[in-house]
């Protein structure tokens, strides 16, 4: 059985097209996230900002029990 050629041609625009906007939306969730990422090591610089999201230097150098 042969697919009539414009119904394969519909098909494959629409998957192209489907392509580039999911491609689309993934670029810009990346770059979001890499921008979130950097601005969350920026603000771990901060000693007041790191107290408030971690223990971990409260605990640094002292045994845990």
């Amino acid at each position: 059985m042969k697919r009539h050629p414009s119904i394969n041609k519909s098909n494959r625009k629409q998957l192209i097209r489907l392509t580039d906007e999911v491609s689309s939306v993934l670029k810009k969730v990346i770059i979001f996230l890499l921008i979130l990422l950097a601005c969350s090591q920026a603000a771990l610089q901060n000693d007041w900002v790191r107290q408030l999201l971690t223990s971990v230097d409260k605990w640094e150098g002292e045994p845990l029990s």
